[in-house]
Order: C-alpha cells, then structure tokens, then sequence
C-alpha cells in the first residue's frame, strides 16, 4: 500500500517522506518491540501506555515509517515516513478495512457467546486442508486484533477466518464493517458482558450487529438453530443455515455418544464423526464448521479427519494427568454458560470422584451474584463430591452449594492458587478428575503450576 493511500484513507498528514513508496502491510505493527528493519510503525493509545512515546525505539529499529499522533522526536534520516493522525487506533483499522477491499476471497466471521475460537479453529483445520486459509491467532478477537490480522492478507491466501470478539453493543459493527463477510457465523447467545449488555436481549442485538454487513445477495448466515434467540431470526435476502440437533436443523446431529476424552455423532442421518475433545458442546462447535466448511468443495472425507484431529486450545477443556488425577483445565475464560458446559462435560467423565474449582465470573454486571448462586446450586445437584472456589464473587457460589446440600466439609473457599492446590494434594486421589475453570482475571492455570 502506497503511503499516500494511507495518508488518505486515515485523513492524516504527512510530515515526512515519499508519498509514492511502498508499506508492506504485513509488517504494520503496534509493537515496537516487534519492529524490524523495513517494518512501519502505528503508535496507539493505551490504558497503560502511549505507543507516541516509543517511536525513537521504532525508529532506532529500522523502521522505514511511523504513524501517529503526536511527535515527540524525529529520525535523524528526513526520508523516514512520519504520517500524523488524530486517532491511530481507527488510522490502523482504516487501513486494515482499505486492505481488505484489495482482495475479492470469501472472509468467515465468526461470533457467539460461547465457542467462538473452538468453531474458528475447526474451520482453519477443515479449510487448510484444501486451502491456504489466513486466520487469527489465539484470540486476537478484538478491534486491534481483527485489523492486525487483515493486514496480513496476501495474494496467496484463498480464504480467510476470523473470530470477532466483543464486550460492548456496536463493537460487532465495526469489527464486521471492517471484515466485510461473505459468511457469518454465530454459535450461540448466553450470559456474557452482561456489565454492558444487560441481558440475553442485549447479547443477541450485539452479536446480531454481525450480519448487517452480510451481502444481501451472496452472503450466508450459519446460527445455531437451537438457539432460543438465534432460531427466531429470518433471512433478509443473504441464505441461512442452521445446525443443531433438532430436526429442522439443515446441519443435524444424532445419535450422539460421550466417551472419556472422545464424543461421536452422525450427521444428517450420514456420515459418523468422532472428535477427541471433552464435552457435549463441541458437537455444536464441529457442526458450525462443517457448515462453513460446506459452502467450499470439501469432501467428507477431509472433514472427519481435520475434525478427528483437531485438539483444543490451550487452557480450554485441555486435559492433563498429575500423580494418577485427571486434570481439566478449562481456565481461559468462564460465563454462566460455558461454565454450565464444564459441568456437563465433568458429570459424564468416567472417575472415581469429581472435584470442581471455581474462580470467579467477570463482567456479570447486576446479576453477577446470581449467576455465581446458580454454579453453587448446579455444583450442589450434580455428582461433585467437593467444591473450591477462588474470588469475592465465588463465596456466593460456596455459600449457595451449602445451602443446596453440599456438605460442608467438602467446601473450601481459598485466598490463593497455592492453598487450591495445597488442599487438593491432601483430598484428591488417584483415579479422580478436577476442573479448574474461571474468567481469565482469576489465572486459574495458576493451580496446575502449583500442582
């Protein structure tokens, strides 16, 4: 991209350089330490820092360019690019969004309350197996993360998937404006964000923002036709596809068995397929895939095998063994759903006792109290034998699991991640499974480093 189109598409200034050289856009980055000789810089303003204030590192780097918002020093070489905006986090998006329109490749969007990254990687591990597909790393969901991503877009990819992230209404809109999909996806509606959302209504108009940038024409909407709120909505000239296990689903799955560390269903009354993972949800995640994965020229052949050999991501449903115990880390993130997914994955692993760990849940705003009484009611009617939490919060969940019945010998509310661990080296045993699960500011993944 030359850097007159990016003077252009951000309405910056150019205070130095050659309008008609070149950026490689591949190597934009809002990193200075990451920056490399020929690399161009975007300075963004953070909550913890100002990227203005390292554009002398970017420079001292070899960075042929910056762009920001205001200038605070000047590269010794005066055919260094300095291009002046008065937003860097929208110039990069600008950017990322003019860069996509340069490449006419079907995009999948991926979004949901629950699944999202799981559905991502299954439609990466089916498409690549034909394709040279682009996708996100890990979760770079959000409206850096997306922009950074299409930036990376080259004339080699043939498809490209991304997972949009949101935490507020109207972040789905932008992030999707940018994407511009041909097909969207959305694997559910649950309690998150609530703090911002205000309930299932609120999530569904966010996530919904989606498919406002769906061709009204070509584009596909893939939804999760089990789904109280997803099921209710209707094509608006772009096709929809839904998968689910009811029958009206277009993408159906039956017959479904949960083994320890395996599960199997049938598709459309067809095909077997069996995934290594825990839990029943992830059929809906494979199922979201395979009906992506259908608009392409992919046998199903090629489906069973990437879905049979797709492994979780870290700290999601990942399991590990420690002295004979059965760990499940599941200590990425946590809602009320996903944690209600947990629990059912648990109940039907084969041990000999299930033991729960539970951080607290963020962003539940006014009912976060409420959510975390459920856990401890569900933790209390279901075949735990004993229940930590971790987290101001989760002493509601405590509280309430002994209101339930739970003895209370069996109840241990921690201050640290050490004590979690000092207390299950003394009552878990060999043959027996944990879960650890909690929203990422809790670092439950802290337990198993002290196990």
């Amino acid at each position: 991209m030359k850097v007159k189109e990016i003077v252009k598409i951000t309405k910056g200034e150019l205070l130095s350089g050659d309008p008609e050289s070149d950026i490689d856009t591949s190597r934009i980055s809002t990193d200075s330490r990451t920056i490399s000789k020929g690399g161009f810089f975007i300075a963004l303003d953070g909550p913890n820092f100002d990227g203005n204030d390292f554009v002398k590192d970017a420079f001292r780097k070899g960075a042929n360019g910056v762009l920001v918002k205001r200038l605070t020093t000047r590269p010794i070489d005066p055919t260094k690019i300095i291009i002046k905006a008065r937003d860097t986090t929208k110039a990069l998006q600008d950017i990322a969004a003019g860069h996509r329109k340069n490449y006419n490749i079907p995009v999948i969007a991926v979004t949901g309350s629950n699944g999202k990254t799981t559905a991502k990687e299954m439609m990466w591990g089916i498409l690549s197996a034909q394709y040279e597909v682009l996708k996100n790393e890990g979760t770079k969901n959000n409206h850096i993360g997306v922009p950074q991503t299409l930036l990376k877009l080259n004339r080699h990819h043939d498809i490209c998937v991304l997972e949009l992230g949101i935490n507020h209404k109207g972040e789905i809109k932008l992030l999707s404006d940018m994407v511009k999909p041909t097909i969207a996806v959305i694997t559910n509606i649950g309690p998150s964000h609530l703090e911002f959302l205000e309930d299932l209504n609120g999530v569904c108009e966010a996530k919904k923002e989606i498919l406002g940038s769906l061709d009204k024409r070509k584009g596909v909407a893939i939804l999760n036709g089990d789904d109280e709120f997803l099921s209710k909505i209707k094509a608006k000239g772009f096709k929809v596809l839904r998968f689910g296990f009811n029958e009206t689903n277009d993408f159906k799955a039956s017959e479904a068995i949960v083994e320890k560390n395996k599960l199997k269903f049938t598709l459309n009354d067809g095909g077997r397929f069996e995934l290594n993972l825990l839990g029943m949800h992830n059929i809906y995640n494979a199922l979201a895939a395979i009906a992506a994965a259908s608009q392409f020229k992919i046998s199903p052949r090629l489906m069973r095998k990437a879905l049979f050999n797709y492994k979780p991501t870290y700290m999601r449903l990942n399991l590990k063994r420690i002295n004979g115990i059965d760990i499940i880390n599941d200590s990425y993130n946590s809602n009320p759903s996903s944690m209600a997914q947990a629990l059912e994955a648990l109940k039907y692993y084969p041990a000999r006792t299930r033991w729960v760990v539970s951080g607290d849940m963020m962003e539940l705003g006014r009912q976060a109290v409420y959510f975390h009484k459920i856990i401890g009611h569900d933790v209390a009617r279901s075949n735990v034998e004993g229940l930590l939490t971790f987290g101001k919060l989760s002493r509601h969940t405590l509280s309430q699991a002994k209101e339930s019945g739970m003895k209370g010998d069996r109840l241990w509310h921690c201050s640290s991640h050490a004590e979690i661990a000092n207390i299950l080296r003394r009552v878990a045993k060999r043959g027996d499974v944990v879960l650890l699960k909690g929203s990422r500011a809790m670092k439950m993944e802290e337990v198993l480093k002290n196990l």
